[in-house]
Order: structure tokens, then sequence, then C-alpha cells
């Protein structure tokens, strides 16, 4: 008996090791395959990935477009720390139109990687976009334009819009999309929907399920989490994004190596940590509601986890130079990924010509002076 436990245990070894084998070799090859897909051929395109020192330590960026006269725009990524370097091919088609900056901030990605707990130094809001800001500064002079159109997805729009507040002069345009405006309102609205989509689906499982964790405010941010992973249940346009399209970017994405694959899931309990009360406390209102640039929202007509009723309500109250919104019918969140082409749309229709026309009114006010 104990030779022929001996044996099946060694056999159940190989076996094991043959799948892994098999699975980093599908791998490798997958990862091979999008970097040639992802290749830039144009000779006036630009495909930059380095370290830039902000705020005192290195922070990941990657900059990518087909002609280096196009805008520039930062996209400031979701949360926690929902680094955006792996899906560089949903972003592939905004090259065309746009020099397209992702950010791997503080306590995320690759720059969570290089820098490590001890090393991330403060993480607060305040610090993220005072980051950012030191950011946009830099890519002005480094790639030759006067301002630049800033983007805050979900998460990444608490901060943006504390960059675009602050210092309106380094952009053309604030683009919020899935935006959040005050978590408190934002989450027990959000759980509302979520229970009145899961009823309506006769998921009586998984509303019961939600039910038990709770409406919020959570104290912990464990029970946050479990709420929010109960949206893949409660929307399946965003259950598709997430599994059909998430996953497989992050698996197959030939710019991260499997060590980079685990710092970005450490990235996240690591943020959630030290921003999860600032996080919850934050209400965009208190502000003020002058925008001195201009603004623009792009959002999901039906999105349950930055409710999109909220968003408009916001937007009804901010005065700016000009500003419009856009509600993208029968798309919830992550509109950029579940609507990839109706949001590069109005991407190009609305927001490109406001960082075109700009750029040309500021070289013609300076004198043409290239910072």
């Amino acid at each position: 008996m104990g030779t022929f436990l001996l044996r099946a245990l060694l056999g159940l070894v190989v076996l094991l090791v043959a799948a892994a084998g098999a699975g980093l070799g599908w791998r490798a090859w997958r990862q091979h395959e999008n970097a040639v897909a992802l290749a830039i051929t144009s000779p006036r395109g630009i495909d930059e990935q380095h370290f830039v020192r902000l705020g005192g330590i290195a922070q990941w960026i990657s900059i990518r477009g087909e002609d280096r006269a196009n805008p520039v725009i930062l996209v400031m990524h979701g949360g926690p720390a929902m680094s955006y370097m792996a899906f560089t091919a949903m972003f592939q088609p905004w090259e065309k139109y746009f020099t397209v900056v992702q950010w791997d901030r503080r306590g995320s990605g690759k720059t969570y990687g290089f820098n490590g707990a001890a090393g991330s130094g403060t993480l607060t809001l305040d610090r993220i976009a005072n980051d950012g800001i030191e950011l946009a500064a830099y890519l002005r002079g480094h790639l030759h334009k006067k301002k630049i159109v800033l983007m805050g997805h979900s998460m990444g729009s608490l901060p943006g819009v504390m960059m675009a507040m602050r210092r309106p002069d380094l952009f053309h345009a604030y683009v919020g999309t899935d935006m959040i405006v005050a978590m408190a309102e934002n989450e027990a609205e959000s759980y509302r929907l979520m229970r009145e989509a899961l009823h309506r689906q006769g998921n009586s499982d998984a509303e019961a399920r939600l039910a038990k964790i709770g409406p919020p405010p959570y104290a912990a941010s464990s029970d946050w989490g479990a709420k929010q992973g109960m949206m893949s249940e409660a929307d399946p346009a965003y259950r598709r994004v997430m599994r059909g399209y998430v996953v497989p970017a992050l698996l197959t994405s030939p710019s991260y190596s499997l060590r980079d694959l685990y710092d970005f899931a450490m990235a996240n309990p690591f943020s959630i940590g030290r921003l999860y009360p600032e996080w919850m406390a934050f209400d965009a209102r208190r502000l003020g509601t002058d925008f001195r640039l201009p603004v623009v929202v792009l959002q999901g007509d039906s999105d349950l986890m930055a409710p999109t009723e909220l968003a408009v309500r916001y937007f009804n109250t901010i005065h700016a130079p000009a500003k419009q919104i856009h509600l993208l019918k029968g798309v919830g969140h992550n509109s950029m990924f579940s609507a990839p082409e109706r949001f590069l749309d109005e991407l190009v229709r609305y927001v490109r010509p406001l960082a075109v026309e700009g750029e040309r009114t500021v070289a013609a006010t300076d004198g043409g002076d290239s910072r």
C-alpha cells in the first residue's frame, strides 16, 4: 500500500508540474501574440514605460500613441488599486486620437511592487492628488504640450477631481466617468439599486446574501468588499467584463510578469487598509462647485456601482467655462470597458476638440513658446 501511495503521489506531482508547464507555455505564447499586436509601428508614435519620481518615490507610467502631435490624456485608474497597465489592448484604439498615459499611482501595480509597503510613504487622497499634479507637470515638459486632458475613472475620480480643482492650468479638460461624488450617498444608493436588480432577476439567493451583509455604512472594509463583490451577480454586463476581459488580460499581458500579478493582487488590500476611512468620507461637493476648466461627464445611464443619478445631480450644480454630460444608454459601470466603441466615439467627438483647440489657443497667446 505504501509503495502504491508513493507512486500515486509521484504521478500526481508529475501531472501538476506538466499542467503548470503547459499553462506557463500557453501564457508565454499569448503574451508574445499580444506584444506583436500591440506594437506601435508609426514613425511618429511613442511607446514608453518607465519610473518617474513623484512625491519622493518612484512611480511607474506608460505612454503610448500613434502620433506625438495628438492630445495627451492621463487616465486615473479605479480602485482601490486597480492598475490598468494590463489593459493596453482596450486603450489601443484610443491611441489613434490621443497619447494615452497610464499611471500606477502610489500603492498600486508596479509602483507598489517596486516600493513595497515600507517604501510607499504616506498614502492619502491628498498625497495621490499631489503626485498626479507633479506627473501632469512632468508630462507637459516631457511631451512638449501646453496642457493635457485629465480623466478620472470610478475611484480615480476622487483624486482626479481634486487635481482638476487645484491646478486647472495644467489641463485642457477634466473628464469624469463612472464618477463618484459622495461615498456615503453613493454606497447607500448602490446597495439599494443592487437589491432591486437582484429582485428583478429573481435571484433570491444572491438577494439574501446581500441582505445578510446589510446596508452601509460599513465599519470594516471587508464588509464593503463583500458588498462590492456582489456586483457581478447584480449586473451581468459587469460580470462579463470582469471575467471575460479583465482576468484574461491580466494573465496574458506582455508587460506583466508573474511577480507583477502578485504585486497587483497585494496592492489592493494594502491601499484599502490605508485609504478606506478617507474614501468613505469623501464628498466632492466640499471642494466647491466652481471649476476653472471645461468639464465633461461620460457615464453609463444604468450604473449600479457609481449611481448615475448622483453624477447627474452633481453635474447640474457645478459651474465651468464649458460643461457637457453624455449618458451611454443601457450601459452600467466600467462603461469604457463594456461599451468601448461608443465610449471612444464620445471622447473623440466631445473631448478631443477641447484639447486640440486649447493647445492651439495657448500656443497663440504665448507666442508659440513650448514648455
